[in-house]
């Protein structure tokens, strides 16, 4: 049986693989999909999960994890935001982020990655630039989860038209995509890990696909993948 690991950067990621990527990814029962929540350090012989630290570790939980699963049938990949990615990680040093453009220092971050991990079974993602660009694809599926939220929803749909693709909202510290959603919406901040998926759910893989071409190159690239066993 197929099986794909998701190295997820929290809960958030973790719920929407679960009720979005496997469900689109796994249509029938010839294959599973599973999150790890992804090492962000040790110390003492203890692993913190959730957010990404030093890059080492999160180099380790990998690379003991393909350790682990030698199988030709086992596959993993990773859902981590490219926003507040460690000064240490590959390719960073090397390469400039162009904000009218950033797909391309997305793209050689992730081949550095791929490089470094060196498995032909890791297939490395860098979300662009966090989680929450995804939800700006259709900033009306808010509203079933928020009340009185039609500014927020206003809002979003105005910071989406401001550039040619939502994935160019900026990795800013007070500006990425999920500040702006909580500067217009407070309350998203303690509910983003249960609400978060169920808003991309909402959504669709059609419409998040359609918004965000550097994603949708991520799922297709898991689609061919799976389709050759």
């Amino acid at each position: 049986m197929t099986e794909l690991y998701v190295f997820c950067e929290g809960p958030t990621e973790q719920g929407f693989c679960a009720q979005v990527l496997f469900p689109n990814l796994f249509t029938s029962a010839e294959g599973v999909g599973r999150t790890i929540l992804a090492a962000n350090s040790k110390r003492r012989g203890v692993v913190s999960r959730g957010g990404i630290g030093k890059y080492s570790a999160l180099r380790r939980d990998i690379s003991n994890q393909l350790r682990a699963r030698r199988e030709q049938t086992v596959f993993f990949t990773t859902m981590i935001d490219l926003y507040g990615l460690p000064n240490d990680f590959p390719g960073k040093a090397d390469n400039t982020r162009n904000a009218v453009n950033p797909t391309p220092y997305v793209e050689a971050l992730e081949e550095a990655f791929r490089v470094d991990i060196s498995d032909e079974r890791f297939t490395p993602h860098l979300q662009l630039h966090e989680y929450e660009t995804l939800l700006f694809a259709n900033p009306d599926s808010m509203t079933p989860w928020f009340d009185n939220c039609k500014g927020a929803v206003k809002g979003m749909k105005a910071i989406a038209s401001k550039v040619a693709s939502i994935e160019q909202i900026d990795d800013g510290e007070n500006t990425s995509p999920s500040k702006r959603i909580i500067r217009l919406l407070p309350e998203y901040a303690g509910r983003k890990a249960t609400f978060g998926p169920q808003i991309a759910e909402r959504i669709g893989m059609r419409v998040l696909r359609e918004k965000c071409p550097h994603f949708d190159a991520w799922v297709s690239r898991l689609e061919r993948l799976l389709a050759v066993l």
